[in-house]
């Protein structure tokens, strides 16, 4: 095999010639590097812009259903706090057969949680990532509240069939109303803030089919004198009830 030795350089043009030849040809290899990078991240961010959108969507589809059942938690809250009223002050009350509970909704941060921690968020501008902050800053304060609400009502369902109740228990059910009352404050004022908030995202909640959750009645609109057979019949909840 011939080896050619590199000729050298007969004048400063020569060298010139050369120079600019290899400065441009590293230039472009760059510069196709680069925009290949730019082209990676730009796919990357709006794959992750896309999933964070249609996560935030679809919690706000969820917080509007909560929004449908509000006024029936909101009666069934007067309605527990009528009875406990009467059994403070002595006078007769019809024991409540039925007391239920707030429907949980499923709420999910897992796509903004996972954009965040592959670095996928800091592809976004600063306004974006300001914006989807504080959406689910709003979102899983939702979340918190659900919990929270949840524990209150199932003390409040020790009420289903007391005819009579005892000072303790008028005590800790009524604990337990003002921490329902508090817990839907809040959950309605968040649910208010996170619907005020999508127009501003350009974003529409999803109404999609509900999952395994569906009911045909709201726990909290069956009658409180209904009997558990007959509830629960009304409610229909494939999982059952508590």
């Amino acid at each position: 095999m011939d080896i050619h030795k590199p000729k050298p350089w007969r004048s400063v043009r020569e060298f010139l010639k050369e120079y600019v030849i290899i400065v441009v040809g590293v230039l472009t290899a760059l510069a196709a590097e680069q925009a290949a990078e730019n082209w990676r991240e730009h796919r990357a961010a709006d794959e992750a812009r896309a999933a964070v959108r249609a996560e935030i969507a679809a919690d706000l589809g969820w917080m509007l259903r909560r929004r449908e059942e509000q006024s029936c938690i909101d009666r069934r809250l007067s309605e527990i706090d009528a009875v406990l009223a009467a059994a403070r002050e002595g006078r007769p009350f019809t024991a409540p057969l039925w007391v239920g509970r707030v429907l949980s909704v499923p709420i999910s941060s897992r796509r903004w949680t996972a954009a965040a921690q592959s670095g996928r968020a800091s592809l976004f501008s600063s306004e974006e990532q300001a914006a989807y902050g504080q959406s689910y800053f709003v979102i899983e304060g939702f979340a918190g509240r659900q919990e929270e609400e949840q524990q209150a009502w199932a003390t409040l369902r020790a009420m289903e069939g007391a005819k009579t109740l005892s000072p303790a228990m008028i005590w800790g059910l009524t604990e337990a109303l003002s921490r329902a009352r508090l817990e839907n404050y809040l959950a309605k004022r968040a649910t208010t803030r996170a619907l005020a908030g999508a127009p501003r995202l350009n974003i529409t909640p999803a109404r999609e089919a509900h999952n395994a959750n569906d009911v045909k009645t709201y726990p909290t609109c069956v009658p409180m004198g209904a009997d558990r057979a007959t509830a629960l019949r009304m409610v229909a909840n494939p999982t059952g009830e508590p």
